[in-house]
């Protein structure tokens, strides 16, 4: 289920990123801010099964 849910940011994140456009400020914004904690969170998810998987 973690797996899942992993893959699921990961690919929530990157169609963030994919419509967000051109930024011509330096600022991040809400979008950017919401892909990148959704790629960092599903990475981990997915790093953390594989991790458990290995163990056993």
């Amino acid at each position: 289920m973690t797996k899942v849910v992993g893959t699921i940011l990961l690919l929530i994140g990157m169609a963030g990123f994919a419509f967000a456009g051109h930024v011509t400020v330096p600022e991040i914004d809400a979008a950017t801010g919401v892909g990148a904690l959704a790629l960092l969170s599903g990475g981990l998810l997915v790093i953390r099964a594989r991790k458990k998987r290995q163990q056993k």
